[in-house]
């Protein structure tokens, strides 16, 4: 069970579009909550973003969100509940090619000893 120790912090990337964009990965002894993510399109256009959690005791991935349209200089708001990462998995988005999308996420990493690694 967590000890108690836990520092919470936001990270905000620049997306490169058309591929996979590690955005956070949950480091050794931690298991990390993600109570919020933004994701900003800049562009004038509609353009989609997948949003995947890689799992690296299955070893596999999931999609959260596939091919989520975000208007034109509109975001994508996901909070009201979190996702729980546990030593060495991943948080992945993919801004669709020819779009321009910077993602922010609050994380909550707890220090946990019997975390998996």
């Amino acid at each position: 069970m967590f000890d108690g120790r836990f520092k919470s912090r936001s990270i905000g990337r620049h997306l490169t579009a058309g591929v996979g964009n590690t955005i956070y990965t949950c480091p050794k002894g931690y298991t990390a909550h993600i109570p919020l993510l933004f994701v900003a399109n800049l562009g004038s256009g509609n353009k989609t973003v997948t949003i995947q959690w890689y799992n690296s005791h299955v070893p596999d991935t999931f999609y959260i969100l596939g091919g989520y349209i975000i208007s034109a200089y509109n975001y994508l708001k996901l909070d009201g509940s979190y996702l729980t990462l546990n030593t060495n998995d991943s948080l992945i988005i993919m801004p669709e090619s020819g779009s321009t999308m910077d993602a922010t996420i609050t994380i909550e990493e707890h220090y946990d000893p019997y975390s998996r690694q």
